[in-house]
């Protein structure tokens, strides 16, 4: 069921995620990631992205999806319990329309007493974006299957 979402510039709906939407997650995720990493000189294939959706974006996770004119054009996996953004990945096409800020905005509204996320270290795009929205960087430590260094941001009201 999509709804409109408060808020939530630029898109038409912000729904959770259904079964059905996992080849499309995994699609959109691969092309956001491969945009946020340039350098990396080969991205994993669909099928790597696709098993990925599959174990993660689960319980005890919400996972999100931001539509506009029927098109899925942004995600995000947020454990509200823990209070941590696993995932936001907004489709290439539509960075710089206000959707990510407008959905990180939805996630202090979800975990009002405060968040925290982790971004690679070598994302600088991204690492300037989750400080414009006021995120601060609290420390770098290593990502526990892949071993790329992160950056640990946190974000209180």
């Amino acid at each position: 069921m999509e709804s409109t979402p408060p808020n939530v510039a630029g898109l038409s709906a912000l729904r959770p995620a259904t079964g059905t939407d996992a080849p499309m997650l995994a699609a959109l995720w691969r092309r956001a990631w491969a945009s946020a990493n340039p350098l990396v000189a080969e991205v994993a294939p669909l099928a790597h992205w696709l098993e990925r959706v599959h174990a993660e974006f689960g319980p005890p996770c919400l996972t999100l999806v931001g539509v506009h004119d029927g098109t899925a054009v942004a995600f995000m996996v947020l454990d509200v319990e823990a209070a941590h953004l696993h995932q936001l990945f907004v489709d290439p096409g539509a960075q710089g329309t206000g959707i990510g800020a407008a959905l990180v905005a939805h996630v202090c509204a979800l975990c009002p007493q405060g968040w925290s996320l982790h971004v690679a270290s070598t994302n600088l795009r991204a690492r300037r974006f989750y400080v414009r929205c006021g995120l601060q960087e609290c420390g770098h430590d290593r990502h526990p299957t892949t071993g790329r260094e992160r950056v640990l941001c946190r974000w209180q009201a």
